[in-house]
């Protein structure tokens, strides 16, 4: 293949990725014009609600399209590292329609204030691409990036009721909880990708089925695979705030916004929910 058409290729490629990743892509540029618009003195004494209400919503009909228009053609985006396929666009529906719904909630309760608003939707909407990430990673390293892009904002807004010591306290736990999990979950990543020599998941897949059947044979017992699934999973059911990872739930729902505890409770949990679907629906390539 000469150079020419290698880059006619990978120019193709990239357009193609850059299409299915549409969304997220709008998503973060409104990410950027909220920040721009910070800058600028005349904007302080607007209330930004309604541009990232305005952002989601492009993001919605963007997604909308792809769930319409869509066919079994490329099925991974950037060299395998997300997934394309109904579940990645139906968790972006679901994820930007109840983002949509909490900052329409949020101009009405009045929660952020204008002065707080770019900073507030800025987390929220960074936190979505977090979580359209964790729903749609194809490799070990991409759900760990998607479960940190996903919490990180999240600790700020559970705490983002500054006047209140309840919601210090509820970040303060929620950063400690999260942290622990997440440096769990990257050791865990780390035996796994040292076990198959890989973290793409079709390929993990295969390596879990070859385990499996020579320990049913031969009944040898494989404990750095057992451990590191389970710190995997360990992550995992922190974002799930399951079973016996759910400590940190009462303390930072009580002390964040209802906005906040309802984008904490629900569209986080669909995002851990597909991304434990990946891991654990694996099927060999």
């Amino acid at each position: 293949m000469s150079m020419q058409n290698w880059i006619i290729e990978l120019q193709t490629s990239l357009l193609q990725d850059a299409y299915a990743f549409l969304p997220e892509l709008v998503v973060c540029g409104g990410i950027v014009l909220l920040l721009l618009l910070r800058l600028f003195t005349a904007f302080n004494r607007l209330h930004l609600g309604s541009v990232a209400l305005l952002v989601s919503l492009m993001a919605l009909g963007f997604a909308g399209e792809q769930w319409w228009d869509f066919t079994q053609g490329k099925p991974e985006m950037f060299s395998g590292m997300l997934a394309y396929d109904r579940l990645t666009i139906f968790l972006r529906l679901f994820l930007l329609g109840f983002t949509a719904l909490v900052i329409w909630l949020t101009l009405l309760t009045g929660i952020p204030d204008r002065e707080d608003s770019a900073d507030f939707y800025c987390l929220l909407l960074g936190a979505v691409v977090g979580m359209s990430l964790m729903a749609s990673a194809n490799h070990l390293l991409m759900v760990f990036i998607g479960v940190e892009m996903a919490s990180l904002p999240s600790y700020a807004l559970a705490g983002f009721l500054k006047g209140r010591r309840q919601s210090s306290e509820a970040a303060l736990k929620y950063v400690i909880y999260g942290g622990g999990a997440s440096g769990i979950m990257l050791y865990g990543i780390s035996l796994i990708a040292g076990k198959f020599g890989t973290a793409y998941l079709p390929d993990v897949a295969v390596g879990y089925g070859a385990i499996l059947s020579h320990s049913s044979t031969s009944g040898a017992f494989e404990p750095i695979l057992l451990l590191g699934t389970l710190f995997i999973m360990i992550g995992i059911g922190f974002k799930l705030a399951a079973v016996p990872f759910h400590f940190w739930c009462p303390d930072v729902f009580e002390g964040a916004s209802a906005e906040v505890a309802g984008f904490l409770w629900f569209p986080s949990k669909g995002a851990a929910l597909a991304s434990l679907a990946r891991f654990t629906l694996l099927r060999r390539a």
